[in-house]
């Protein structure tokens, strides 16, 4: 099966009742829903999708050129992508800016859409993963 997966950054400016009044109750360009979307999709066949919540991510890379890190970050809510070939890729969220997520599956292919809390600022250090300004590693914070 195929995968997609679709993390949005909910608008609360967003009003219903303008949209009500002015487009059949749908967004619109000046009243948008969303004030953002990544849409991320997985080349490789996907076998099944495990969801972790309340768990760890570890968070790896470089700074400069020597110097690697590891770092583990509570709290998150955890998709472990299973592929057909036995790979695993994770997408991952703090869970405080979870507003809610629907993993469907229609047509040859897993859909997961995550809709974000706007009140909650948050970095993407790698597409999937987003994590809370609170929760970010503070050792990996580089002061201005």
């Amino acid at each position: 099966m195929q995968f997609t997966a679709h993390f949005r950054l909910l608008n609360y400016d967003f009003s219903p009742e303008f949209a009500e009044a002015h487009h059949n109750g749908e967004p619109s360009e000046n009243n948008r829903f969303y004030d953002w979307e990544d849409e991320l999709v997985l080349k490789t066949p996907v076998k099944k999708i495990e969801v972790l919540r309340n768990n760890s991510y570890v968070l790896r890379g470089t700074l400069g050129k020597d110097q690697s890190f590891e770092e583990s970050v509570p709290d998150m809510l955890v998709f472990e992508i299973h592929g057909q070939n036995g790979d695993v890729t994770i997408m991952a969220c703090s869970e405080k800016l979870v507003n809610g997520y629907v993993l469907s599956e229609e047509a040859n292919r897993f859909i997961l859409e995550v809709d974000l809390e706007a009140k909650e600022p948050c970095s993407n250090p790698v597409p999937g993963i987003y994590i809370a300004a609170v929760d970010f590693p503070k050792s990996l914070i580089i002061p201005d």
